[in-house]
């Protein structure tokens, strides 16, 4: 085949395509990249393209251009880094050489994390969080998505949802500029109202986010809720629920999918329902996904202190409702109530480290303004939670007759 006349299938991301993705066909010319996604077709002129490689291992080419930033092109077939027509200009042929370096860096990487599992397989268990960081980047993202569809729907089960039309009326005005932000994400996000009156959140493999009617009619402003949405997408980009499945897979399954085979893990995955709908991230994923809110917050032009806010506030109220109740066990089983912080531990170093955060690199400007959007989702939870039953907190029954307090405003 002639590579100088080749073509090569092609994901773009541009915000007049359905979705904001879709998929399509580039091809090489002396004039450039063409492209044609849906309606969308042009051609990027080789000076001042940006070439760069992501994705899992490394097996996607990004491809951008000064003069439409608004669009980004990527391919699976790296093929086109050899086309004859891309190399024959000097500035793009630096970039494939630099391409090479960080693909050749990589595998370096990758033979000294064999080394590393053949000469001391004591030492994995200490470096299991960083090995399962990479492990994840090999599970393909329809292997996340069929698990949090599959999880989202077992959930179903036992919570009702708010009607997807109706969510995304009231619920898409807020979370569109969070999801804007993640120009590069290769999930697409389903973000659910549950009826229960918990205050909590959760995040699942795929882009699958739940939101209970509590939280949202316990949040005071628009900032709160979407700092606990930010912090959730964040657990989602970092594939955390992942890698809390793979670091419970066994050093033997971790260690074939650092190498590439990721088909033993299936099995843990088609049977982790269970952990994620009731899993707690560790410390070091709470202030992962605290530290990757906050900066989805600025980008998104969201004042960031809506995130702290909020846990700071739920920290008050419980600590204020502990204190009323005696009973050892209606205590244990109060906090369990409290949702949120029950699966997300908090602590004054993490609430003063997110003030840090938000201190640093102020976006310049005004932050938006989506109060009247918040106020429309709160009026409509309140209807969609009064004609259903409420599904209460799963608490264990305390020994004594005494009740803890309700969580629901």
């Amino acid at each position: 085949m002639d590579l100088a006349s080749s073509k090569y299938p092609c994901h773009a991301f541009h915000a007049s395509l359905p979705g904001g993705r879709d998929v399509g066909e580039l091809s090489l010319s002396q004039l450039g990249v063409s492209y044609q996604v849906a309606s969308l077709l042009g051609t990027l002129p080789f000076a001042h393209m940006e070439l760069t490689l992501g994705g899992a291992a490394n097996k996607l080419v990004f491809i951008k251009h000064a003069h439409k930033p608004d669009l980004v092109l990527y391919t699976s077939d790296l093929s086109i880094l050899k086309n004859p027509v891309l190399l024959a200009h000097p500035e793009c042929s630096r970039q494939v050489s630099a391409l090479g370096r960080k693909r050749a860096y990589g595998w370096g990487v990758l033979i000294g994390f064999s080394l590393l599992l053949l000469a001391v397989p004591v030492g994995l268990m200490w470096q299991m969080d960083s090995i399962s960081a990479y492990a994840a980047k090999q599970v393909p993202v329809e292997w996340e998505e069929k698990l949090g569809a599959s999880v989202a729907a077992q959930d179903d089960l036992k919570n009702r949802r708010m009607a997807k039309a109706e969510t995304d009326a009231v619920l898409k005005p807020l979370t569109a500029p969070l999801l804007q932000a993640l120009p590069n994400s290769p999930y697409r996000y389903s973000i659910s109202i549950v009826n229960d009156s918990s205050t909590n959140a959760y995040a699942l493999p795929g882009g699958y986010v739940a939101i209970h009617s509590g939280l949202i009619l316990k949040a005071g402003s628009a900032e709160e809720l979407l700092g606990v949405l930010a912090h959730e997408i964040s657990h989602v980009e970092e594939r955390h629920g992942t890698r809390n499945i793979i670091g419970n897979a066994g050093i033997y399954l971790v260690a074939s999918a650092v190498f590439g085979d990721v088909s033993g893990l299936l099995a843990v995955f088609s049977n982790a329902a269970p952990m994620l709908l009731s899993q707690q991230y560790s410390r070091h994923f709470e202030t992962d996904a605290d530290e990757k809110g906050v900066l989805l917050l600025k980008r998104a032009k969201i004042n960031p202190a809506g995130m702290p806010a909020f846990f700071e506030r739920m920290i008050a109220e419980e600590k204020a409702a502990l204190e009323k109740i005696d009973n050892k066990q209606a205590r244990e089983a109060y906090k369990q109530a409290m949702g949120l912080l029950s699966t997300h531990p908090t602590s004054e170093k993490r609430m003063a480290h997110l003030r840090e955060l938000i201190g640093k690199a102020e976006v310049p400007g005004t932050y938006i303004n989506q109060e009247a959007a918040f106020k429309d989702l709160q009026e409509a939870v309140k209807k969609f939670v009064a004609k259903s039953p409420v599904t209460e907190p799963k608490v264990p029954a305390p020994a004594s007759q005494e009740k803890p307090p309700a969580t629901q405003s």
